[in-house]
């Protein structure tokens, strides 16, 4: 199995839309590019999270 490095991924994904965030954490900056490829099922992921806030809420509330 071929692992893929990051600049082969930046390369493979170029076209995609992106988001930057900028987070600081212990006095260091880190920038986060997320690339939206179109994989992932949004119905899915929308259900999965509203599903978690809701257990989160409910469980330790």
């Amino acid at each position: 199995m071929k692992t893929t490095n990051a600049k082969e991924l930046n390369e493979q994904y170029k076209d995609c839309p992106t988001q930057e965030q900028e987070f600081e954490i212990e006095g260091r900056k880190y920038i986060i590019i997320s690339h939206y490829t179109g994989k992932k099922d949004l119905d899915e992921v929308v259900y999965r999270n509203a599903y978690n806030q809701a257990m989160d809420e409910v469980l330790h509330a």
